[in-house]
């Protein structure tokens, strides 16, 4: 599997990841940068989050089948103990 495709697979988790990640870099009771970066500082930061997020994902799923939100969001969808087959 491509390493792109991992973060795709991941993408609740990502999703809330990168912003749960954002808030703490530029949020005032993080480390308060909302308004100190450059556009290319920002870019960059960017960059890196997606970066990391490509790594976690495919060591993620090179154990697992899906991402830790996607697993509970399945869980709470299709209840705990039910197996369901992919026939409709």
């Amino acid at each position: 599997m491509c390493n792109i495709a991992s973060v795709g697979r991941m993408a609740l988790t990502n999703y809330l990841m990168q912003s749960i990640i954002a808030v703490i870099i530029f949020n005032g009771y993080g480390f308060g940068l909302f308004g100190k970066v450059s556009k290319t500082q920002g870019v960059g930061i960017a960059i890196v989050i997606y970066i990391v997020q490509v790594v976690l994902s495919y060591s993620i799923l090179k154990k697992f089948n899906q991402g830790p939100l996607e697993f509970v969001w399945r869980k709470w969808t299709y209840g705990g103990s039910k197996k369901h087959s992919k026939a409709a």
